[in-house]
Protein backbone atom coordinates (compact mmCIF):
# COMPACT_ATOMS: atom_id res chain seq x y z
CA UNK A 1 0.00 0.00 0.00
CA UNK A 2 1.04 3.17 -0.89
CA UNK A 3 1.12 6.32 1.57
CA UNK A 4 -0.27 9.27 -0.16
CA UNK A 5 -1.20 11.87 2.20
CA UNK A 6 0.19 12.73 5.39
CA UNK A 7 -1.65 14.25 8.59
CA UNK A 8 0.60 14.75 11.68
CA UNK A 9 -0.35 15.33 15.25
CA UNK A 10 -0.36 14.18 18.92
CA UNK A 11 -3.47 13.75 21.21
CA UNK A 12 -3.53 13.49 24.80
CA UNK A 13 -3.01 9.83 25.10
CA UNK A 14 0.44 10.37 24.46
CA UNK A 15 0.83 12.59 28.11
CA UNK A 16 -0.12 9.41 29.58
CA UNK A 17 2.33 7.09 27.97
CA UNK A 18 5.57 6.93 29.87
CA UNK A 19 8.72 7.25 27.53
CA UNK A 20 9.01 3.88 26.61
CA UNK A 21 5.55 2.94 26.08
CA UNK A 22 3.71 2.78 22.53
CA UNK A 23 0.32 2.98 21.97
CA UNK A 24 -0.95 1.65 17.63
CA UNK A 25 -4.14 2.78 16.96
CA UNK A 26 -5.62 1.79 13.30
CA UNK A 27 -8.47 1.35 11.71
CA UNK A 28 -8.80 0.19 8.16
CA UNK A 29 -11.45 0.38 5.23
CA UNK A 30 -13.79 -2.82 5.74
CA UNK A 31 -13.90 -2.94 1.91
CA UNK A 32 -9.76 -4.68 2.17
CA UNK A 33 -11.65 -7.72 3.82
CA UNK A 34 -8.67 -7.82 6.39
CA UNK A 35 -9.89 -10.03 9.87
CA UNK A 36 -5.92 -10.17 11.31
CA UNK A 37 -3.01 -7.91 11.58
CA UNK A 38 0.73 -8.65 12.63
CA UNK A 39 2.88 -6.35 14.43
CA UNK A 40 6.14 -7.06 13.01
CA UNK A 41 9.46 -5.13 14.19
CA UNK A 42 13.18 -5.39 13.06
CA UNK A 43 15.55 -6.44 14.97
CA UNK A 44 19.17 -4.59 14.15
CA UNK A 45 20.89 -6.65 16.84
CA UNK A 46 19.96 -9.89 15.47
CA UNK A 47 19.27 -8.84 11.89
CA UNK A 48 16.05 -10.51 11.54
CA UNK A 49 12.08 -9.99 11.87
CA UNK A 50 10.39 -10.55 15.04
CA UNK A 51 6.41 -11.04 15.72
CA UNK A 52 5.44 -8.49 18.33
CA UNK A 53 1.47 -9.61 18.22
CA UNK A 54 -1.21 -10.43 16.07
CA UNK A 55 -5.06 -9.03 16.75
CA UNK A 56 -7.98 -9.70 15.05
CA UNK A 57 -9.99 -6.46 13.32
CA UNK A 58 -12.91 -5.40 14.42
CA UNK A 59 -15.74 -6.86 12.31
CA UNK A 60 -18.11 -3.58 12.59
CA UNK A 61 -15.24 -0.46 12.81
CA UNK A 62 -12.41 -2.12 11.13
CA UNK A 63 -10.14 -1.06 14.36
CA UNK A 64 -7.40 -2.60 15.65
CA UNK A 65 -4.88 -1.79 18.66
CA UNK A 66 -1.23 -2.51 19.68
CA UNK A 67 -0.04 -2.03 22.81
CA UNK A 68 3.54 -2.28 24.21
CA UNK A 69 7.06 -1.03 25.48
CA UNK A 70 9.93 -0.44 23.34
CA UNK A 71 12.99 1.07 24.43
CA UNK A 72 14.01 2.95 21.10
CA UNK A 73 12.42 3.42 17.54
CA UNK A 74 12.56 1.06 15.29
CA UNK A 75 11.51 -0.14 11.36
CA UNK A 76 7.96 -2.06 11.69
CA UNK A 77 5.60 -3.46 9.43
CA UNK A 78 1.46 -4.32 9.48
CA UNK A 79 1.24 -7.54 8.10
CA UNK A 80 -2.18 -8.14 6.86
CA UNK A 81 -3.94 -11.99 7.29
CA UNK A 82 -5.15 -11.21 2.84
CA UNK A 83 -1.78 -9.88 1.78
CA UNK A 84 1.67 -10.68 1.30
CA UNK A 85 2.85 -7.35 1.46
CA UNK A 86 3.29 -5.65 4.74
CA UNK A 87 3.50 -2.09 5.20
CA UNK A 88 6.28 0.23 6.80
CA UNK A 89 6.33 2.49 9.49
CA UNK A 90 8.24 3.83 12.44
CA UNK A 91 7.34 2.24 15.97
CA UNK A 92 8.33 4.92 18.17
CA UNK A 93 7.23 5.68 22.06
CA UNK A 94 4.10 7.47 22.62
CA UNK A 95 0.87 7.37 20.33
CA UNK A 96 0.68 6.54 16.62
CA UNK A 97 -2.89 6.77 14.61
CA UNK A 98 -3.04 4.68 11.45
CA UNK A 99 -5.66 4.92 8.96
CA UNK A 100 -5.49 2.19 5.92
CA UNK A 101 -7.97 3.01 2.78
CA UNK A 102 -7.71 1.61 -0.35
CA UNK A 103 -5.89 4.46 -1.41
CA UNK A 104 -3.56 4.86 0.67
CA UNK A 105 -2.73 4.96 4.54
CA UNK A 106 -2.48 8.68 6.74
CA UNK A 107 -0.40 8.41 9.89
CA UNK A 108 -0.97 10.76 12.73
CA UNK A 109 1.64 11.06 14.95
CA UNK A 110 5.55 10.90 16.08
CA UNK A 111 8.21 13.06 15.05
CA UNK A 112 9.88 9.98 13.23
CA UNK A 113 6.29 8.77 11.19
CA UNK A 114 6.18 12.27 10.14
CA UNK A 115 9.52 12.89 8.90
CA UNK A 116 9.00 9.34 6.84
CA UNK A 117 5.35 10.80 5.54
CA UNK A 118 7.07 14.03 4.49
CA UNK A 119 9.65 11.92 2.48
CA UNK A 120 7.23 10.12 1.02
CA UNK A 121 4.78 13.43 0.00
CA UNK A 122 8.06 15.02 -1.18
CA UNK A 123 8.69 12.00 -3.64
CA UNK A 124 5.06 11.65 -5.09
CA UNK A 125 5.38 15.30 -5.89
CA UNK A 126 8.59 14.97 -7.92
CA UNK A 127 7.24 11.65 -9.83
CA UNK A 128 4.10 13.63 -10.48
CA UNK A 129 5.43 16.79 -11.92
CA UNK A 130 8.13 13.78 -13.97
CA UNK A 131 4.53 12.13 -15.18
CA UNK A 132 3.21 15.67 -16.10
CA UNK A 133 6.41 16.70 -18.54
CA UNK A 134 6.25 12.62 -20.01
CA UNK A 135 2.31 13.95 -20.62
CA UNK A 136 3.54 17.03 -22.29
CA UNK A 137 6.84 15.63 -24.07
CA UNK A 138 4.48 12.56 -25.97
CA UNK A 139 1.99 15.31 -27.15
CA UNK A 140 4.43 17.50 -28.52
CA UNK A 141 5.69 14.59 -29.92
CA UNK A 142 2.79 13.22 -31.35
CA UNK A 143 2.76 12.17 -35.28
CA UNK A 144 0.43 15.24 -36.34
CA UNK A 145 2.49 17.72 -34.13
CA UNK A 146 5.86 19.49 -34.65
CA UNK A 147 8.24 19.01 -31.54
CA UNK A 148 10.28 22.08 -31.42
CA UNK A 149 14.58 20.89 -30.94
CA UNK A 150 14.86 23.79 -28.23
CA UNK A 151 11.61 22.67 -26.50
CA UNK A 152 12.66 19.33 -26.49
CA UNK A 153 15.71 19.75 -25.04
CA UNK A 154 14.21 22.20 -21.99
CA UNK A 155 11.89 19.31 -21.03
CA UNK A 156 15.01 16.37 -21.33
CA UNK A 157 16.84 18.99 -18.91
CA UNK A 158 14.05 19.52 -16.97
CA UNK A 159 13.40 15.99 -16.62
CA UNK A 160 16.85 15.45 -15.62
CA UNK A 161 16.97 18.14 -12.72
CA UNK A 162 13.63 16.18 -11.45
CA UNK A 163 15.14 12.78 -11.62
CA UNK A 164 18.22 14.16 -9.68
CA UNK A 165 16.29 16.06 -7.34
CA UNK A 166 14.42 12.88 -6.44
CA UNK A 167 17.88 10.72 -6.11
CA UNK A 168 18.97 13.38 -3.72
CA UNK A 169 16.49 13.52 -1.12
CA UNK A 170 16.81 9.79 -1.51
CA UNK A 171 20.36 9.65 -0.19
CA UNK A 172 19.53 12.26 2.28
CA UNK A 173 17.09 10.83 4.07
CA UNK A 174 19.00 7.26 3.66
CA UNK A 175 21.89 9.00 5.48
CA UNK A 176 20.22 10.32 8.41
CA UNK A 177 21.06 6.41 9.76
CA UNK A 178 18.08 6.28 12.00
CA UNK A 179 14.67 3.99 11.32
CA UNK A 180 13.29 6.54 8.68
CA UNK A 181 16.89 5.85 6.61
CA UNK A 182 16.23 2.40 7.05
CA UNK A 183 12.78 1.90 5.57
CA UNK A 184 13.88 4.45 3.04
CA UNK A 185 16.90 2.27 1.68
CA UNK A 186 14.62 -0.82 1.65
CA UNK A 187 12.15 0.35 -0.23
CA UNK A 188 13.89 3.07 -2.80
CA UNK A 189 17.69 2.12 -2.55
CA UNK A 190 17.40 0.21 -5.97
CA UNK A 191 15.83 3.02 -7.55
CA UNK A 192 19.67 4.98 -6.74
CA UNK A 193 22.42 5.42 -9.57
CA UNK A 194 25.29 4.12 -9.31
CA UNK A 195 26.79 7.93 -8.62
CA UNK A 196 23.86 8.36 -6.21
CA UNK A 197 24.62 4.85 -4.69
CA UNK A 198 28.18 6.32 -3.84
CA UNK A 199 27.13 8.80 -1.62
CA UNK A 200 25.17 6.45 0.71
CA UNK A 201 26.99 6.80 4.22
CA UNK A 202 27.91 2.75 4.48
CA UNK A 203 29.36 3.67 8.03
CA UNK A 204 25.45 3.31 9.54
Amino acid sequence: MAAVAMWWGLTGCVERLSKTEYHVECNIDKSLNVDSVALIVHEDSYDKLKLLSRVSVDSTTGAFIFDGQIEKPCVAMLKFDNDSNAFMFVLEPGETLINIAASGVVITGGELNHDYMSYLKHREAIIDERMELLKNYRQLAAPDSMINIDNERHMVMQDSILADSLERVTVSCINRADAVGRIVFDRYVNTLSPRNLSRINTAK
